[in-house]
């Protein structure tokens, strides 16, 4: 069960497109749920709405999940439309500010939602989820073939074994760049479940294979 709508964002001087995807025994429960946040909203359901004409397929994963009793919140932070303001928004932290501060706030007002909070993040998206991570609500990050420059993201905390974190990669993606920045991340978050691929493509084709994996990582 999708909902979707719109909230103003004034930092961006833009309007953010949320979509939200609600368990199916949601209407017929008073269970709280936990909560999984996705930035590049646009890649994660609807193909017509991704740039690259893909998805990460997250209803199939939700629907599997359902099946095995690990049902969840899913969240779906869609980007700037355009290409280049978003790319630059990625390398900020302004976004993942709003989410914390604004967006997760109305949601809780709004939706059955516990306090297991988490956040997957691909390739441009995945630094800027760290990021939000870090925020004190969230428990952990799915950081999935990232690409980019720490630097933006000095708040980026050292080691912390209460939070979970899942790291991924293909080892030939980017010629190896994303390989190399999770080596680096890994200095900061010793713990974090780190996997390898070795054929895996950089896009989302690649990416929603690991979706099952790292949700079931973070879902009880």
């Amino acid at each position: 069960m999708l909902e979707r709508f719109k909230m103003n964002c004034y930092p961006l001087n833009r309007t953010i497109r949320i979509t939200v995807r609600l368990p199916q025994e949601y209407n017929t429960t008073a269970r709280y749920y936990p909560v999984i946040y996705f930035l590049d909203g646009q890649n994660v359901f609807n193909a017509k709405e991704s740039y690259s004409g893909h998805t990460l397929a997250l209803e199939d994963v939700a629907t599997t999940l359902e099946k095995e009793g690990k049902s969840a919140i899913y969240v779906a932070i869609a980007a700037a439309q355009d290409t280049n303001r978003r790319d630059i928004e990625y390398t900020l932290t302004l976004l993942a500010d709003f989410v914390a501060d604004h967006i997760h706030p109305y949601l809780i007002s709004r939706y059955r939602m516990n306090a297991y909070v988490y956040a997957v993040g691909c390739g441009k998206t995945a630094l800027n989820v760290l990021y939000l991570v870090s925020k004190e609500v969230f428990k952990g990050a799915a950081v999935i073939s990232p690409e980019g420059e720490i630097a933006p993201f000095k708040a980026l905390p050292k080691a912390n074994d209460v939070k979970l974190y899942y790291f991924y990669t293909g080892k030939n993606e980017l010629d190896g760049m994303c390989e190399k920045l999770l080596y680096q991340l890994k200095r900061y978050y010793p713990t974090a479940e780190m996997v390898m691929d070795e054929n895996a493509l950089h896009n989302e084709e690649a990416w929603r294979l690991q979706l099952l994996p790292a949700l079931k990582y973070f879902i009880l």
